[in-house]
């Protein structure tokens, strides 16, 4: 098993592996504000799952619609 040297590496690593991200996780992703990212979520725009009162995203979701802009955004020739 490979260890960090650097706890902040450690960290980077363990949030990009995760398979479930926080609502502030995606903001950051997507360099955005907290608040769009939650109107992102509410709205469905970004697909979310509920556990009580959390809310995570699938970081499959999260490629997913981003693949999914990317492509919409693409030139047709």
């Amino acid at each position: 098993m490979t260890t960090a040297s650097n706890p902040t590496q450690a960290t980077n690593n363990a949030v990009q592996s995760a398979v479930f991200l926080t609502v502030e996780q995606v903001a950051q992703r997507l360099y955005v504000g907290r608040s769009t990212a939650y109107n992102m979520v509410n709205t469905g725009e970004i697909p979310a799952v509920r556990f009580g009162r959390l809310i995570r995203v699938p970081a499959s979701a999260l490629d997913a619609y981003l693949s999914n802009k990317l492509q919409a955004n693409l030139p047709e020739n």
